[in-house]
């Protein structure tokens, strides 16, 4: 997992932000002395920072006013937000019925900046809190909940995900290796791991995929694995990957 030290962080990224969050619902149009105003940057600063800005096409000047609103693309951003929230919504009900059946927990999880974030869980009758933590960045290419992810992304991502790992990490990944296994994975339509990311843990994960049959998010069963017999494993496989097909219809999904 991939720590970020406080010097080495980019200010001139953290200021570019700062003006983003300027704008609001009651503020949707800014003039350049309002930036400064909010942020106590100065006027150079400021002008430099909303140039980049508009460059990029996050803002939009308007050349007979002067004053600066939020840009196109950001709708585009917007929306991947929003699909991640509506997903959460679609799931949660069907989480809480697939726990309350097999007793164990149930997470909901999305890829986000090269991690594996968990946006949603229902908790089983054990604690195992200590597993999985809402919010939290953790490494994909480890354990079900992370590899059902990659299993369906594109090459792209795979081979930035495994020169990550391998620069920062003493153990290299086996690319070709991973690559049978997530074949195996988009086979079986499940993936399964034991005391891959946490010792005493398992974790089996099922796809959820949109309207337009791409994956959106990856649900799983996670608990301890003292409790997990083989006969367990086959109804939890069998009842997961019935919830995650009910939730991706819900989502717009023909399969």
């Amino acid at each position: 997992m991939f720590t970020i030290k406080q010097n080495d962080k980019v200010q001139s990224v953290e200021r570019a932000i700062d003006l983003l969050y300027c704008f609001s619902l009651q503020q949707p149009e800014l003039a350049l002395q309002d930036f400064i105003d909010k942020t106590g940057l100065k006027k150079t600063t400021v002008f430099r920072i909303l140039n980049s800005l508009k460059t990029k096409g996050l803002i939009i000047k308007n050349e007979s006013t002067g004053t600066y609103k939020l840009g196109i693309p950001l709708l585009g951003l917007s929306q991947i937000v929003s699909e991640g929230l509506d997903v959460r919504q679609e799931a949660l009900p069907i989480m809480k019925m697939l726990s309350t059946e097999i007793k164990e927990t149930v997470s909901l999880n999305i890829i986000q900046a090269k991690h594996r974030v968990c946006i949603e869980k229902v908790e089983g009758q054990e604690d195992i809190r200590q597993f999985i933590k809402l919010g939290y960045p953790y490494p994909i290419l480890r354990g079900a909940s992370g590899k059902i992810l990659i299993a369906y992304s594109d090459q792209v991502l795979l081979d930035e995900l495994i020169n990550d790992w391998n620069e920062f990490n003493e153990i290299p990944i086996k690319k070709v290796q991973l690559e049978e296994e997530l074949k195996k994975i988009r086979l079986d339509g499940y993936s399964f791991s034991k005391n891959e990311r946490a010792v005493g843990a398992y974790s089996i994960s099922a796809p959820i995929f949109n309207v337009n049959n791409q994956l959106i998010a990856g649900l799983s069963v996670s608990g301890l694995t003292t409790r997990l017999t083989a006969e367990d494993k086959q109804i939890y496989i069998q009842k997961l990957k019935k919830a995650s097909y009910e939730i991706s219809k819900q989502m717009g999904y023909i399969k």
